[in-house]
């Protein structure tokens, strides 16, 4: 007799229709441009905080000052620049900076590292237009006249040297007063030369 034989069965999975290999595909697709949107909504999340964040920065302090500008030729009186406080927040004197600019000259100098001895090298940024001799500076800008702040009613002075400008009568100058931690203006003053 001869042995029954049965139709042998394949132990693998059936081979998948091409509509259905086609849709195994495109998970993959869909997971990577799903993944890829997360990141970038994620991204412009996370930007759009910091700018918030950057907007919510402290402001500059604000304040009130008066500008005098001598153009006499008297020693040590002369050629200087008096500004007053006359208002509003006491202010860090470490935390300015004093731009004076003279248009006649074109000069626009910068003065950093307050309160200072001498305004010279590091403390002049541009056109060194300053007396870099102690008589140079006094009051809440000096350092050994300062308590670290510049407060209502204190006046400071710096002298133009002779030698870099010859101020004369008329001539304008432009003071403005700088928050160095938020770049902003404190102050800004305008004195003509007498």
């Amino acid at each position: 007799m001869t042995p029954l034989r049965l139709p042998r069965r394949s132990l693998s999975r059936p081979r998948p229709s091409s509509d259905s290999s086609r849709d195994r595909g495109v998970s993959p697709v869909i997971g990577v441009v799903l993944v890829v949107g997360l990141t970038v909504l994620l991204a412009a999340t996370v930007a759009g905080l910091a700018s918030v964040d950057a907007g919510i920065r402290e402001p500059a302090p604000g304040a009130a000052v008066d500008a005098e500008l001598s153009a006499t030729d008297g020693w040590p009186d002369g050629q200087r620049l008096r500004l007053v406080h006359r208002g509003g927040e006491r202010l860090a004197v470490a935390d300015l900076a004093v731009v004076v600019t003279l248009p006649r000259v074109d000069a626009s100098p910068r003065l950093t590292g307050l309160p200072t001895r001498r305004l010279a090298g590091e403390h002049v940024d541009g056109r060194d237009i300053f007396d870099g001799t102690n008589a140079g500076v006094d009051g809440a800008l000096d350092a050994a006249d300062s308590d670290g702040y510049w407060t209502s009613g204190e006046a400071t002075s710096v002298r133009i040297a002779q030698r870099a400008v010859d101020v004369r009568p008329g001539d304008r100058v432009v003071v403005r007063v700088i928050h160095r931690p938020t770049g902003g203006v404190v102050a800004r003053a305008e004195a003509v030369a007498e």
